[in-house]
Order: structure tokens, then sequence, then C-alpha cells
């Protein structure tokens, strides 16, 4: 039995400033009171619909935001809640934790304040979402290396292989967008650590979605946006840095949400002194990588959806997937698709390979009313909390046609 959403938000700090939850208690999936779709919807690994609780979150920080116009919303917002139901979702610290625009601009963020070189250099793989970053970095003379797969896997050992003395990050999706393939993020880092490099992980397509634990995996650094799994909206995504590793870092930016002291010499009263304004910057996680004002609305939506996994729970999430994933994954290849995800993965997401799968297959979805991920020669199918068998077996039943 879950506990009651609405006695959980009322006990969060900050409950007025967008931890509004549904009224309801949440007893079993499919949720279907807080997810009102009304047509078939398997494609959460794109961007994970609204659910009431998010929009309620949201919708009451508005209601504050156009009321309470003396509010001072540096001060009084959102984010530390928000900080620490994902601190508790991946067993962080909240204090090594900040808040950055997106997955890819932390990511950015985590790249550039390592000072990569021509002797400080990257493996990546395939799977990788984000292979632009580190094609512009070979470009500069930074050493890139990327793993192949292999039987739709990346192997550690491929790594292993890969990483040499000039290796500094090892950098990896801890489950491909592309494919759902995930990686051991354990196993990774103790590959990487032996031969004196760092992990970074992008969890986007993880965190909320499979059980995900930065201390016992050890990675040194990870970074989610908050609307996929996460359930909220655009604009917000949580950066982790092993706090041992912050001083293998340097700043890249600097802005007010940094200063642990500011003194003006400016001003008529101010502190006397030399004329001009001295200040510090703090050397936290917060102090190197928030610069400026966040997207508190998307934060207090975060509020929300994060107060609303936890008491639902990823592990009650990921059973209620297991028996859909299993039956596209014994279905779908009588038909035609090629798996590209490893049957013994245990992954938000499935893909199939299918020619021409976006032309044939995307007129007929439309209309049966089903989306998933099609691109050219691939589909991507992702249930959530508001799937149920009877989704999956309209879509195998549309899918039969066209293979």
């Amino acid at each position: 039995m879950f506990a009651s959403l609405a006695t959980l938000a009322a006990a969060a700090p900050c409950a007025t400033l967008g931890a509004g939850i549904a009224n309801e208690t949440i007893t079993s999936l499919p949720d279907r009171q807080n997810f009102k779709i009304d047509h078939v919807y398997l494609n959460a690994a794109y961007a994970h619909p609204m659910g009431d609780m998010t929009y309620r979150a949201i919708e009451d920080f508005l209601q504050l935001r156009r009321r309470e116009v003396d509010t001072p919303w540096p001060a009084k917002n959102p984010r530390d809640r928000a900080v620490e139901l994902f601190a508790q979702l991946i067993n962080a610290d909240p204090a090594d934790i900040a808040v950055v625009p997106s997955t890819m601009e932390g990511e950015n963020l985590v790249v550039q304040a390592l000072d990569l070189g021509p002797s400080a250099g990257v493996v990546t793989d395939a799977y990788h979402y984000s292979p632009e970053i580190y094609g512009e970095q070979r470009l500069r003379g930074v050493p890139v290396a990327v793993a192949m797969p292999r039987d739709n896997r990346i192997e550690g050992s491929e790594i292993d292989r890969l990483i040499d003395g000039k290796t500094r990050l090892v950098a990896v999706s801890a489950v491909s967008s592309d494919t759902g393939f995930r990686h051991d993020l354990k196993a990774l880092s103790e590959i990487a650590h032996r031969k004196g490099a760092m992990v970074y992980a992008d969890i986007i397509q993880a965190a909320g979605a499979v059980p995900i634990d930065v201390k016992d995996s050890g990675v040194d650094f990870c970074c989610c946006g908050g609307y996929k799994w996460l359930m909220g909206d655009f604009g917000v995504a949580f950066l982790y840095v092993r706090p041992d590793r912050r001083k293998d870092l340097k700043r890249v930016f600097a802005g007010w949400r940094q200063y642990n002291r500011y003194v003006s010499r400016l001003y008529p009263f101010d502190t006397p002194g030399p004329p001009g304004v001295q200040y510090s910057l703090s050397d936290d996680t917060i102090g190197l990588f928030e610069v400026s004002t966040p997207n508190w609305a998307a934060l207090a939506g975060l509020v929300g959806s994060l107060t609303y996994l936890h008491a639902v729970g990823v592990d009650q999430i990921v059973r209620h997937r297991a028996p859909m994933m299993a039956r596209l994954q014994d279905e779908l290849p009588k038909h035609g698709f090629t798996p590209l995800t490893p049957a013994d993965t245990d992954t938000p997401a499935i893909a199939f390979a299918f020619e021409d799968a976006a032309a044939k297959l995307e007129p007929v979805l439309r209309a049966a009313r089903i989306n998933i991920q099609t691109s050219r020669h691939r589909i991507r199918i992702s249930p959530s909390v508001y799937n149920d068998m009877t989704d999956v077996e309209r879509l195998i039943q549309v899918l039969r046609a066209p293979a």
C-alpha cells in the first residue's frame, strides 16, 4: 500500500511552493488518475506526460508568483526541496548537486571544468547520447576513443582496452536513448578508477525508471533533466559531483548564485574601504556550477513529481513495466522486428530495427492513435506508470499488419 501523496506533500518543506499532489492515494498501477491520456502513449523516453501532481505543483507556484508580488524569489523558492528529493532518489547528498538548465549543459560543464586537452582525453561509446561534445573535443586536440557495440552491448572489456595513460574521463549514457542498453555503472567505475580515469554518466533515461545509487556505483559525475522519467517539465536538470572530485575541476562560469561573500563600496553608507566590489565564490558543487536564476516553476513541478515518485517507488515501477517489456521482446521478433535491446537488460525502453520504419509504421500508428518513437529504420517503445498490457496488445496488433 502506497502512502498518501497528499500527506507526503503536506509534510514536505516548501509545500506551498509547488508541492501540490493529487489527493487520491495510489494503491496500484497503472495510474490513470494522475495521467489522463486519451490515446496509447508508449513514448515516455521521449518526454514523459505531465501528471496532475506536476501540473498542480507548477500551478500552485504560478498562483503564488502572481499573487505575492513582494516575495523574494531567490530566497523563497522550491529549489532546495527539489534537490533534496532528487538526492534521495539517487542516494546522494543534496550539497553535491547543482541545478543546471539541461543534461547536455551539465555534461558540457563537466567537460569544460576538467580542462581536457592533448594529454587528458576521453573514452566514450557509440551509444552515448552526446557524440558532438566529444567530436568537438577531438577537433581541439583531445584524444577521444569510442567503444563500438558487439551483440547490442557495450562491453566493459572494450572500454577497459581503450583506456590509456591519457584518458581522464569515461563518458557514457547509463541507459542508451537509442537502444535501451543499460551499463553496469559500478563495474564501469571500477574499470575506470583502476586506471586513474573518472566516470560521467548521463542518467536522464535511468533516474526515476530504474534504481540509481551514485555512492554504490562510484560514478564521479552524472546529470539528469527533469522532463523524462522524473515526470517534470523542461528547463531544469540536476548535476551531481562526487565531493572528492571537486578539487579536480576548474571554474568555467561565474555568477551571483555562487557568492559566499559580496561587499560593495560604491555607494553612500557602504562599508568603508577601497572603492569597488569585493566578493568570493564558493567552491562547493553549487558554487562551481549554479550561475544565475534557474527555472523556479519547473523546480516546483519537480517537487510534485519527485514526491510522487518516492510514494510510488522505483522498484514498483520496474515490476509494473517488466511483463510489458517481456511481451514485446517475445512477440515483435515474430513479425520482422529485429531486437536491438539485450533481452536480459532491465531498461525502461526497448528498441527494434525495422526497414523503413517511419515511412511504413507512422501512418498506421497515427490512425490507431498510438504513439511510439519511430526513426528511419528503428522503433523504440517506452511504457510508464499509466500503461498496462492492454496498451501493449493494441500496439502488437497494429505492428503485425505492416510486418
